[in-house]
């Protein structure tokens, strides 16, 4: 693809001269609107070029600026004036609100912005806020178009090694305002109560036992999932802040912070954050409800459920989003064929891996209780819960009828679970799940010397 270099403000004063604009009091070589002209050599403006940000930028901004070209407290430019030498035209098209600028984007639709001016609701208030403002509080036009141009380079143009996708382009698309709030809270908490388990250990299950690179299990935690005191239903969930071994723990935070701050940076605003934190918790759910079926007397621990779960949300914004990002007309790296290949084919790889992965451990090593059947369940479930509260960016009909199979779909999956751990002793076999354990902190229970505070 051609590539294209940065214009600096002093190539704009040269390369286009003034007389190639409307000046505010009529038309100057076919130029209008403020716009361009389009007769000779600079017709075919550059894409990156400021003079072609301008002329999309300037139907969108001229009743909010003021300065020399504009319309300002009832006065224009003289013509005059915009015929002097060396006259900067973006100069003089002065300042503007925030405030504004950003009432009048959020108004726009996604395919607008995407389509007309090449930005995503996400990355308004940070081009925003990258752009210094001018002594009076506003934001000066050309530095603003600047900042503008600085994310569509970086965000647009692939690198040259057989167009492979610049690492770059993922950071400039994603933005951090807001923060991922939810991925920073859920990493930090896992953290802390992992090492309050470690210190622990030797307090509650003898001086001897120490935390070690593959255990070992805390099966007196009040949060690890107890399939003998099913009762206390938060165990369901409060299982992934309980993690056996060290490399159980590195595994799921490095999985988990590599495809969960990237989901929840493409996520617009605080929302964001919540659609997010959603589709993380429905996995953990999921996964623990659905390991408690195939697998009713096994332990449950770590945060394997929700990182799987996340990793198929990916695939669910994939899917909403596919139309739209292949028929949008400035299209980022991010959403070009090649990177929605290598997304598609991370997931592939590793769904087989696991496949693999689980047939070998169930034939070769079967005292392996690694739960593959709750990484498949949080996976269904971040497809499921992904396709309905991640953002699509435009809903279409099908897309609809889709949304509301996936939710009756998950809501019957755990309907069935929950109701399964309730009456299966008295549908199918009183000795399915193991007996109830009412002793266990007591003077007679095995964790009678536990304390968790």
């Amino acid at each position: 693809m051609d590539q294209y270099q940065r214009v600096e403000s002093n190539d704009w004063q040269t390369r286009v001269p003034p007389t190639t604009f409307q000046n505010g009091a009529g038309r100057q070589n076919g130029g209008t609107n403020g716009r361009p002209a389009s007769n000779g050599k600079y017709a075919k403006l550059q894409p990156y070029s400021l003079e072609a940000l301008d002329s999309d930028w300037h139907q969108f901004t001229s009743h909010l600026l003021h300065g020399r070209t504009e319309v300002d407290h009832g006065t224009r430019a003289r013509r005059s004036t915009l015929q002097q030498p060396g006259f900067d035209v973006l100069d003089a098209r002065g300042t503007f609100d925030k405030r504004e600028l950003r009432r009048e984007l959020k108004r726009l639709s996604a395919e607008e912005l995407e389509n007309r001016l090449g930005i995503t609701f996400n990355k308004i208030d940070d081009l925003l806020s990258r752009v210094r403002l001018e002594k009076d509080g506003r934001v000066s036009y050309k530095k603003f178009l600047n900042e503008v141009q600085r994310y569509r380079l970086s965000s647009e143009q692939e690198s040259k090694l057989k167009q492979m996708v610049r690492v770059f382009a993922f950071t400039e698309e994603f933005s951090c305002t807001p923060p991922t709030l939810f991925m920073i809270f859920i990493t930090v908490a896992e953290l802390a109560l992992f090492f309050y388990t470690s210190i622990k250990l030797p307090e509650n299950y003898g001086p001897k036992i120490v935390i070690g690179w593959s255990g070992p299990v805390p099966y007196c935690s009040y949060l690890i999932y107890n399939p003998s005191r099913r009762w206390e239903a938060w165990r369901f969930i409060s299982y992934m802040f309980v993690h056996i071994g060290i490399q159980h723990f590195v595994f799921n935070m490095i999985m988990q912070i590599f495809v969960g701050i990237p989901l929840e940076m493409s996520q617009p605003g605080w929302v964001g954050s919540l659609r997010v934190m959603v589709v993380y918790l429905a996995g953990v759910m999921a996964a623990s409800l659905g390991t408690s079926i195939t697998d009713p007397d096994n332990y449950i621990a770590g945060a394997s459920g929700g990182v799987y779960s996340l990793i198929a949300a990916h695939l669910a914004t994939l899917m909403i989003n596919w139309q739209e990002d292949s028929a949008i007309k400035i299209r980022k790296v991010i959403h070009k064929p090649i990177t929605r290949i290598i997304r598609l084919t991370f997931i592939i790889l590793l769904t087989i891996h696991d496949i693999g992965f689980a047939i070998y451990v169930r034939l070769y090593d079967p005292a392996n209780r690694t739960g593959f059947t709750g990484h498949l369940c949080g996976a269904i479930a971040g497809v499921l819960v992904g396709l309905v509260v991640l953002e699509n960016r435009r809903v279409r009909n099908f897309e609809i009828v889709v949304k509301v199979l996936s939710v009756l779909f998950f809501l019957l999956l755990l309907g069935f679970a929950i109701l399964w751990n309730i009456y299966a002793r008295t549908w199918y076999d009183p000795e399915y799940f193991p007996r109830d354990d009412n002793d266990l902190y007591t003077e007679y229970g095995d964790c009678k010397n536990y304390k968790f505070l």
